[in-house]
């Protein structure tokens, strides 16, 4: 079975009639429009209480039987602000349910297990009207990177004279492209929580230290909060040094950071990212910086860096001592760029080590996950929950 996913907010039926040429079947056509699909929230239920079920009651929730039985799915896709838009990032960060949290180690690089035998192939098409050749690339290079965590094949619907299909390649994004621009020092710093917890997140955690040491210079604004969306839209426009600190979620930022992002303007001043993610090595985290620096360029503003640091994941289970060793870098990274005016490469390099796990530390994590310690994390809280004999269930299969 071939399924279309049409998450378009405009579903015109004339790419639909061109793609349909491309296979000798029919297909089948589920439309996800603005609106149908409700972003993650970071819950972990469809890990940690009902394994291989989103607790979502949406739309998307009906058809992921249709996804998993499907041997090719084909994702049509609005872009916004040179990106996938937050409908579409939905829809990636949904699929969390399709893989288990246990880790192995691939290319040097983390990977959720697989919990389905087989995967589909994945295939998207996006206009790219409006886009540079360098937004195009990341876009492709993220879809490409997507699929293959997804243990999916990917493919990109090409429209130039016929339609026809490109097979997508392994790329290493574009990280660091750009030079750090400098700026004055910085006396009022916004950062904004781009965490999908609506508590007790990392992201938190570690900006309440931030908080607390660079006091009534920065103003640390959270994105749940959707009902100030309309004033902090306005504020962008006036406000000089912004920084989106963000979890890691599906090799980019969660859906509702992305749809903030759609709705700013141009305007001048700085723009600084921080990516936080679970898996200890920064590769996994290059694929949103190479979008992060186009952003900036995008809005006009003064690309002031963008810092990772992984291996975040269990911080709030970790001893005070353990959490004090991990947040003080973050800290200290943070008050630099108040003082100096960008990050400083020194601690972005610090930061961001290991880019990946390298012959040595593979073969330590396959001795310590073959006694069960990488998995103990996991099963604890599986077992708290009452679910460890659910744990590799196959909901959606028919």
């Amino acid at each position: 079975m071939k399924t279309v996913f049409d998450l378009r907010e405009k579903q015109d039926g004339e790419i639909l009639e061109e793609i349909s040429n491309l296979y000798d079947e029919p297909l089948k056509v589920v439309r996800l429009g603005n609106k149908s699909i409700s972003s993650c929230i970071g819950c972990w239920s469809c890990w940690l209480k009902t394994p291989g079920r989103c607790v979502m009651k949406d739309q998307m929730v009906k058809f992921y039987q249709d996804y998993l039985n499907s041997d090719t799915v084909i994702l049509l896709m609005n872009t916004a602000q040179g990106f996938i838009n937050h409908n579409a990032k939905a829809f990636f960060d949904r699929t969390i349910p399709h893989y288990h949290p246990y880790i192995e180690i691939i290319d040097g690089e983390c990977h959720h297990a697989a919990r389905y035998k087989d995967y589909p192939d994945m295939v998207f098409y996006y206009d790219i009207e409006g886009l540079t050749k360098i937004e195009e690339q990341v876009i492709e290079d993220y879809l490409y990177r997507t699929a293959y965590h997804f243990k999916s094949r990917a493919y990109r619907i090409l429209k130039d004279g016929n339609v026809h299909l490109l097979p997508l390649k392994s790329r290493k994004a574009k990280n660091q492209v750009l030079s750090f621009g400098s700026i004055e020092s910085i006396k009022k710093l916004v950062i904004y929580n781009g965490s999908p917890r609506r508590s007790g997140s990392n992201s938190s955690l570690i900006l309440k230290k931030v908080s607390e040491s660079l006091a009534d210079r920065v103003e640390i604004r959270d994105l749940n909060e959707e009902n100030k969306w309309k004033q902090w839209i306005e504020a962008f426009k006036s406000e000089d040094h912004v920084m989106f600190f963000v979890p890691l979620y599906v090799h980019a930022m969660p859906s509702h950071v992305m749809e903030f992002i759609e709705k700013l303007q141009v305007s001048k001043g700085s723009l600084s990212f921080f990516i936080q993610s679970g898996f200890p090595e920064s590769s996994q985290s290059h694929f949103l910086e190479a979008y992060f620096q186009q952003l900036a360029l995008r809005l006009g503003r003064t690309y002031i860096g963008t810092a990772i640091k992984g291996g975040v994941e269990g911080l709030q289970m970790k001893s005070a001592k353990a959490q004090e060793k991990m947040i003080v870098p973050i800290v200290r990274a943070i008050e630099s760029i108040m003082h100096e005016g960008c990050f400083n490469p020194a601690d972005i390099d610090k930061l961001g080590r290991p880019v990946r796990f390298g012959k040595v530390a593979n073969i330590i994590f396959k001795i310590i996950n073959r006694i069960g310690l990488i998995n103990f994390y996991w099963d604890k809280q599986l077992r708290e929950n009452n679910a460890y004999e659910k744990r590799f269930d196959r909901p959606y299969i028919i």
